[in-house]
């Protein structure tokens, strides 16, 4: 089973996230510059905006930027040849997952869009603990009913990498996704087409 992020590796959301923060920043009239939010992302939202020292504001802040990012979604880009890969893997019996710290309602949207059939979709519920917390991995495993020595997290953050190894699963670096190639990590992909060499034939049953 191969468990991909969302926002880096299969979709590209930069600008719709520049925009959603600049909203926040006009609305709450903060001076933070996008590159530190940016810079942070995969992580939970709060962890965020604790790092940011916006703890108090956190949740209202979290309205305001989804809100925002919800009316901008046709800013966000799925990358080139990613839609079609996916397909591949379906056609292949190949179960797909995604494990997102982006909310449930946008995820929604995003995954509509790719008219494809994931097994397990995580986002945070309040209840599991975001990454690079394995929780969301481990739970999109048992989910599934999948064993962990046949599942791969595809992700583009050093968090997703953590998240991977603390899981006891195998994770894949998308390098054209937003973050820099975490240390010890020997699997990276060039292109989203490289997903497809992840499943051997004696491996597309599962």
């Amino acid at each position: 089973m191969l468990l991909l992020d969302l926002d880096g590796v299969i979709v590209d959301t930069r600008a719709n996230m520049m925009q959603a923060w600049s909203d926040v920043c006009k609305q709450f009239n903060i001076a933070v510059e996008f590159e530190r939010y940016f810079e942070n992302i995969g992580r939970p939202f709060s962890d965020i905006m604790s790092t940011l020292g916006l703890a108090e504001l956190a949740e209202q802040i979290a309205k305001v930027f989804n809100s925002s990012s919800s009316d901008h979604m046709h800013l966000v880009a799925v990358y080139p040849g990613m839609q079609e890969t996916l397909k591949k893997l379906v056609d292949r019996n190949v179960k797909l997952g995604i494990v997102t710290s982006k909310d449930t309602e946008r995820t929604k949207k995003v995954i509509h869009r790719l008219a494809v059939d994931f097994v397990t979709v995580q986002t945070p519920n309040g209840k599991l603990r975001g990454k690079p917390a394995p929780d969301h991995l481990l739970a999109a495993i048992s989910t599934a009913n999948h064993d962990p020595a046949e599942c791969c997290y595809i992700g583009d953050m050093a968090v997703d990498s953590e998240a991977a190894n603390r899981a006891g699963i195998c994770y894949g670096h998308a390098s054209w996704g937003y973050g820099d190639l975490p240390e010890g990590v020997d699997l990276v992909l060039d292109n989203c087409s490289d997903l497809l060499s992840l499943v051997s034939p004696q491996r597309q049953s599962h």
